[in-house]
């Protein structure tokens, strides 16, 4: 039987819209980040140190204007006055804007300012990794923390957030808000501000205000998908952590389940006399489909239905990973095995219309590649 490529994609469809999306927010992510750079009173850092190294550029740095094009048209070189030392970062690979009140190593894990421009990962998906930071400097002076220098940061923030609402965030850690300093902080937001500020879940509700509410995964469409994905063929439900790798097989799992013990509600996936799980699913706010290449295919491509949450979760792999519905066999020897593929990329052609389900630009290139027919 003779295959043909799918038409799915078209010039102006949705599987198209994450890689024509990136390049537009160039301009904007260019614009806040020239902020800081010219700001002699920040530190300008690249990297992440899950990575093993950060480079920081101290003192005067200038972000140059764009010299490629093409691919590469996101690429710009941050410079420090007066030397050779530079740092190539791809402003087309950063996905969103943190501004972050964390503790740092450097104020002896006193409380910290930094805006964190984070990058994106394999395939387009978004990650909690830090492309580069923007660290404030002399946040403390003999009197206590530096009123200006807080003002300066967020009213940043609410400039950053009025243009994209959508891919701004202000973070507030727990362990900054219970640092000693943290009662001076939140006095300096107040004033910044100019709104009460009588404590910490207050600051992170109020001043986050400006930002666009997502709409999250509820009600009987995502308990639907989630459903729909669990009955995959040949998928597993993997839960990952550090050091820590959980996987159901979706062929033994009976489906979603709302489990109350008490006061307390929480769902269950798999039936009560076999193994299962339990997930906080209300935590979701979105689901990403993906698909790019692992070590446990290969080194090809997978495919993968990530349920994420805003944050961290404690996924070495991808941090804001909550959970991921994956294929187990996608290949029979060299052969894709289409049967296995093209459900759940039909769960993505299924579902995609809703605000909260995405796909990377490794799904949506790949998908290109699957023929209609044949096995």
């Amino acid at each position: 039987m003779t295959e043909t490529s799918s038409s799915v994609l078209t010039e102006g469809s949705p599987w198209r819209r994450g890689e024509d999306e990136s390049f537009a927010l160039v301009p904007f992510f260019e614009r806040s980040l020239l902020e800081w750079v010219d700001d002699e009173s920040a530190t300008i850092a690249a990297g992440d140190w899950r990575d093993g190294a950060v480079m920081e550029l101290v003192g005067a740095a200038r972000l140059l204007p764009a010299r490629y094009d093409g691919c590469f048209e996101g690429v710009r070189e941050l410079r420090a006055v007066g030397s050779e030392h530079h740092a190539h970062v791809d402003l087309g690979r950063i996905h969103s804007i943190e501004y972050v009140i964390a503790p740092s190593v450097c104020l002896g894990f006193r409380p910290s300012l930094e805006v964190r421009y984070l990058s994106t990962g394999p395939g387009g998906s978004r990650t909690g990794r830090a492309m580069v930071r923007a660290l404030v400097n002399s946040l403390y002076t003999e009197d206590g923390v530096n009123g200006h220098a807080v003002s300066t940061w967020y009213q940043r923030y609410l400039r950053d957030v009025a243009e994209r609402p959508d891919r701004v965030r202000l973070v507030l850690s727990p362990e900054a808000s219970g640092a000693a300093e943290g009662a001076a902080f939140l006095d300096a937001l107040a004033k910044a501000s100019n709104m009460a500020l009588p404590g910490w879940p207050d600051a992170a509700r109020v001043l986050t205000s400006a930002e666009k509410p997502a709409v999250t995964p509820s009600g009987p469409v995502f308990r639907d998908l989630l459903e729909d994905a669990i009955a995959l063929h040949d998928a597993s439900l993997v839960i990952f952590r550090d050091r820590t790798l959980v996987e159901f097989k979706t062929d033994d799992l009976a489906g979603v389940f709302e489990y109350t013990e008490g006061e307390h509600t929480s769902w269950q996936i798999g039936a009560i006399d076999a193994h299962h799980c339990h997930l906080a699913l209300n935590a979701v706010t979105s689901v990403e489909f993906s698909a790019e290449p692992v070590p446990c295919q290969g080194n090809r491509l997978n495919y993968t239905i990530w349920f994420i949450v805003a944050g961290g979760c404690g996924n070495p792999f991808r941090s804001d990973g909550y959970f991921s519905v994956t294929l187990n066999r996608p290949y029979e020897g060299d052969r894709p095995r289409w049967a296995v593929i093209r459900p759940l990329v039909g769960l993505y052609e299924k579902y995609r219309q809703h605000e909260w389900v995405r796909a990377d630009n490794g799904f949506i290139s790949a998908v290109a590649d699957i023929p209609v027919g044949g096995s």
